[in-house]
């Protein structure tokens, strides 16, 4: 008999946000799926998944009362909150975290969205939030409650699922509350994740990767990537430097949209053939989207992403985030400066994707994602750059790839091109999570990310205003070697060409 790990909440978990009902499920992925003869008519869409933990929406016609929870109830989402993998850790400290989770939840109200145009200043908005109880712009409403699932004993401690009675875009400011080291995992409120796990053997990255070979032409291109100019654009983000404006890159504040306005900019003038402010929520800064049309292939798209959102210490306005992603995305601006400076073509369509909330939980990323797929577009490759430039002291230069939520069929291809072009780079894999490459991954989309470490984060400034370029262990030869080995991988991909002809 088919054993389902049913979680009870002290309020049942219910999907109100859809005309139907919904409630939620949680199965080890390690069993069997369940039949059901009799239930022909049950409907059951995966919402997340999250290695051994899958997530379930059953709609509230479904009969299977002994493995589901009932649907009466407020509480509209789940939210998994994940441990990030940090070099050091420690039994005791995954529990120690687990605890601080716990402790993080117990009583809290944050509020629903202010709009991020208002004239308050980051400082004072933080400082409005964490006195909120109940009241927005003037308006009474119910606060954002959180509830802490009581997991199987089989579920690892660094992760936490929690109920809450608000939607998703409700809640952006529940990760100022959380410990640094805590990443937001989306569990989908609409829709259904199919995560893309292979290849067929006739997709063109499969077959790319059987033809790969160095070629010189591309080789020339990735030598073009300039510290220079990379250390020019990362300071202006991190507000390192001189005339900067920017204060903090939270995905929450109104600098959110300045630094959207100045990407765009940027983009603009190295030739992109359209650049689109991409607004998906009221309360947070737009995507950017640059496009190069593809001459051969116009309606198979390769993309390349970072987030421009960045994330500083608790209580503390200042969120520079010169790694986490400014790194990512000085990347993102130097692959559009050497497709300018070479008059490059592409024979697919190329975007470059620079994204906001991704620290409140892949929100820009996935709202590209679902518009990609509910359009029918054709995704070939979707690759992230995410924290690129820390490294130890005493380490070598290196690349990783993910260990999970990935193609592993992509990353394979990357992992060989990164060998063939930036063979300096000590090439592996990292159990760190979690970015945008997610959300198309989620969506069925070939995704992978590339990482500045193999193993777990090194930086000690993750997640914290201590996120300069100016400090200890901010290298940019690392900088630079991972911005090699994502160009000469989207140039692959993409299909370069320099006046129309193949490099």
């Amino acid at each position: 008999m088919v054993r389902a790990l049913l979680v009870s909440l002290s309020a049942s978990l219910a999907l109100a946000a859809t005309a139907a009902a919904y409630s939620w499920d949680f199965v080890d992925n390690s069993l069997p799926e369940p039949t059901f003869a009799t239930q022909t008519a049950c409907s059951r869409e995966l919402r997340g998944v999250y290695e051994d933990l899958s997530i379930y929406a059953y709609s509230a016609s479904c009969s299977l009362t002994t493995n589901m929870l009932p649907a009466e109830n407020n509480m509209r989402q789940l939210i998994v909150l994940e441990r990030q993998h940090l070099e050091g850790d420690s039994e005791r400290d995954i529990r120690e975290w687990n605890h601080a989770v716990h402790e993080s939840l117990r009583g809290l109200s944050v509020p629903g969205p202010y709009d991020i145009a208002d004239n308050d200043s980051e400082e004072s908005a933080q400082i409005r939030f964490r006195s909120f109880r109940g009241r927005t712009r003037g308006h009474h409403r119910e606060a954002c409650t959180f509830t802490p699932v009581e997991m199987p004993v089989s579920q690892p401690k660094y992760r936490v699922v929690v109920g809450s009675n608000c939607a998703a875009e409700e809640t952006p400011y529940l990760i100022d509350n959380l410990p640094s080291n805590t990443e937001i995992l989306p569990v989908r409120t609409e829709g259904f994740v199919a995560p893309l796990d292979s290849l067929p053997k006739d997709h063109p990255i499969v077959l790319k990767n059987r033809a790969l070979k160095h070629r010189q032409a591309l080789q020339s291109l990735v030598d073009q990537v300039d510290v220079e100019t990379m250390e020019k654009d990362v300071t202006w983000l991190s507000g390192e430097a001189p005339g900067s404006p920017f204060l903090t890159r939270s995905s929450t504040s109104k600098q959110s949209l300045e630094v959207a306005q100045w990407l765009k900019s940027q983009f603009e003038s190295y030739g992109c053939d359209t650049v689109e402010l991409m607004p998906y929520q009221n309360r947070f800064g737009p995507n950017v989207i640059c496009t190069f049309k593809g001459t051969e292939h116009p309606t198979e798209h390769v993309i390349i992403g970072a987030h421009h959102d960045s994330r500083g210490s608790f209580l503390n306005p200042r969120a520079p985030g010169a790694d986490d992603d400014g790194s990512g995305t000085t990347m993102l601006l130097q692959i559009a400066r050497i497709i300018k400076a070479n008059n490059l073509s592409f024979g697919r369509t190329l975007v470059i994707a620079a994204f906001s909330g991704e620290e409140q939980g892949l929100f820009g990323s996935a709202a590209l994602a679902k518009k990609l797929k509910a359009s029918g577009t054709t995704i070939t490759m979707m690759i992230q750059g995410d924290m690129l430039a820390y490294r130890k002291p005493g380490e070598p230069l290196q690349v990783a790839f993910p260990a999970r939520y990935h193609t592993p069929e992509l990353s394979s291809l990357l992992r060989n091109v990164t060998e063939l072009y930036v063979p300096n780079a000590v090439v592996g894999t990292t159990g760190a999570c979690c970015s945008d490459h997610q959300s198309f991954w989620e969506a069925g989309f070939p995704a992978t990310a590339f990482f500045e470490r193999n193993g777990p984060i090194a930086d000690p400034k993750y997640h914290n205003s201590g996120d300069l370029v100016y400090r200890e262990g901010y290298d940019f030869e690392q900088l630079k070697t991972s911005a090699q080995a994502m160009l000469a991988s989207v140039f692959e991909v993409a299909e370069a060409k320099v006046s129309g002809a193949d490099l």
